[in-house]
């Protein structure tokens, strides 16, 4: 039977889809670099990626195979192909996949699925897996906001709005969840909604609150009052699930709007071509009295940067405030900004950094700026 390539997910993946039935084949590749079994950060979320499409509560069994290209000998070549299959599955036993599940086998260079010239040989250096999947088991789709009740006391999730991890910055995928609420917010003139943010995993009450107040500023910003709109935090205290699984986790990470009041009143009015959403920038922290990122805030900051460079459409547009009065240092860590993302593969048409004098109302401090960021839709 063949395979009909239907997905690609980052440069490590493509998938494929075969029906039998009631079943559904997902075929993907997780490449590796030369000589090496060490599953990188790229695999693992692309991995993660796939997983939320198709969490490991629907898998009815998994496949892998290991491959290499043909630059070392034969039995070396097989060892390799062997490590790499262990280290994928490692990987997936770690996300709750019961390893009976699994079946393995590894050929080494013995079967190419690519060229073996130098400018091809890399795709080789491959696992090939196969999720046999129960789609049956999937939930119903999440409906769109404009779609559900708006009826007092109703909780609407936003299905939709992802963000960074540990950040209030949506996903470049979320603009379209935010351009429905607006939506609906303009077609109900007389709507009052609370914005409810909860995380997952730690009781990290200051981002709950964030990511909820990320929404409030974007309905502010297009034009909606701020008499009908509210916002709480309630960190980890409210979960929808026990948190197993990266599925559950990622359920439990949400912006939900309370319906506070509405009446039957009805407006016309057109989705937004374009937007812009402002998002704060947080735990970007650097070495005191320095322009060198600290370890934390370096990983703040890879996790930023492989969002931007998923994204499609926008364009990001960070600000650093000059609110420690060090107008040389605050300039001196908006390039180290500039120069990370650079070096972590972000192109140079997808952001800018600039430096920003301090104004009236922001919170001052001795040592940590403040960072903010712009989403603008292309």
């Amino acid at each position: 039977m063949s395979l009909k390539p239907i997905l690609l997910l980052s440069l490590v993946l493509s998938s494929s889809f075969l029906r039998a039935q009631q079943d559904t084949l997902v075929y993907f590749e997780v490449r590796f670099d030369l000589d090496s079994d060490r599953l990188k950060a790229s695999e693992k979320e692309s991995l993660d990626s796939l997983l939320l499409q198709y969490p490991i509560s629907i898998l009815k069994g998994v496949k892998l195979y290991g491959h290499t290209d043909s630059l070392a000998d034969i039995d070396y070549n097989r060892k390799l192909s062997k490590r790499r299959v262990l280290s994928v599955l490692q990987y997936l036993v770690y996300q709750k996949l019961d390893p009976r599940l699994a079946s393995t086998d590894f050929y080494g260079e013995e079967k190419p699925r690519y060229s073996n010239a130098p400018e091809e040989r890399f795709k080789n250096r491959r696992v090939e897996l196969e999720f046999l999947v129960d789609l049956s088991l999937l939930p119903d789709p999440e409906r769109k906001i404009s779609e559900q009740s708006l009826e007092t006391g109703t909780k609407i999730r936003l299905a939709n709005l992802n963000f960074v991890g540990n950040q209030a910055i949506p996903m470049w995928h979320s603009m379209d969840e935010l351009r429905e609420l607006l939506l609906v917010m303009e077609r109900n003139p007389e709507l009052e909604i609370k914005l409810h943010g909860h995380v997952c995993c730690s009781n990290d009450f200051e981002l709950s609150v964030a990511r909820a107040r990320m929404v409030y500023d974007f309905l502010l910003s297009q034009g909606i009052s701020k008499n009908r709109i509210e916002y709480e935090g309630h960190g980890n205290r409210q979960p929808l699930f026990d948190e197993v699984d990266e599925k559950s986790r990622a359920l439990n990470r949400r912006v939900e709007a309370e319906i506070l009041f509405n009446d039957s009143k009805r407006k016309e009015a057109e989705a937004k071509a374009r937007l812009r959403v402002e998002a704060p920038v947080m735990n970007v922290q650097f070495i005191k009295g320095n322009a060198r990122l600290s370890p934390s805030g370096d990983f703040m900051l890879s996790l930023i940067a492989d969002m931007l460079k998923e994204s499609e459409g926008l364009f990001f547009e960070f600000e650093v405030y000059d609110n420690i009065n060090d107008s040389r240092l605050s300039a001196q860590r908006a390039s180290a900004i500039e120069r990370t993302f650079r070096k972590k593969g972000v192109k140079n048409n997808l952001f800018k950094v600039n430096t920003l004098a301090y104004r009236p109302g922001l919170e001052q401090s001795a040592d940590i700026n403040l960072i903010r960021v712009k989403l603008i839709e292309k």
